[in-house]
Order: C-alpha cells, then structure tokens, then sequence
C-alpha cells in the first residue's frame, strides 16, 4: 500500500488510482490562472481529485465537478474531497 500524499491542509490517497500524483499535477494546480474568481471548475480526468483540491483550497468556487472513467480512481477521488476540508 502506498503512503498517502500529504499537503499542508489536506490529504490525498493514491493507493487505488494508476495515475500517481506526480511533480505536472502539483504544478498544474499550483500555476493555473484564477484570477477570474471562478464560481465553477471542471476537472476531466480527476483521478486522485489533486488538482481539483487545489483548486479547492484557492478559490471561493462554489461548484467543483471531477470526471473519472476508471472506477477504482473515481472513488478514491470522491473520498479524498469527503475527507477535505472542502
């Protein structure tokens, strides 16, 4: 079983998702443009939710949608933005 992923504020588990978290998602929820104050964000291919729950933690949105094909992974997101603090 792999450990989960800690960040300051949250956690994500991996350890039933192909798509490992990886130095591309960190980056990509860390530098996407959100200075249009978005109400809604759509992430297509959600699978751990990182990106999402960065979002997340950085915006006032107050819809987040997350897409997975792989069930496996699509649970294991929803878990992971049950457990945040989001």
């Amino acid at each position: 079983m792999r450990k989960p992923f800690r960040f300051k504020e949250f956690t994500v588990h991996q350890d039933r998702t192909a798509m490992k978290i990886g130095t591309d998602g960190v980056l990509l929820g860390a530098w996407v443009t959100i200075s249009n104050s978005p109400e809604s964000i759509l992430d297509i291919g959600a699978g751990t939710g990182i990106i999402g729950l960065m979002l997340a933690q950085r915006t006032y949105a107050e819809t987040i949608d997350a897409i997975e094909i792989e069930t496996a992974a699509f649970e294991q997101c929803v878990e992971n933005f049950e457990a945040s603090p989001w």
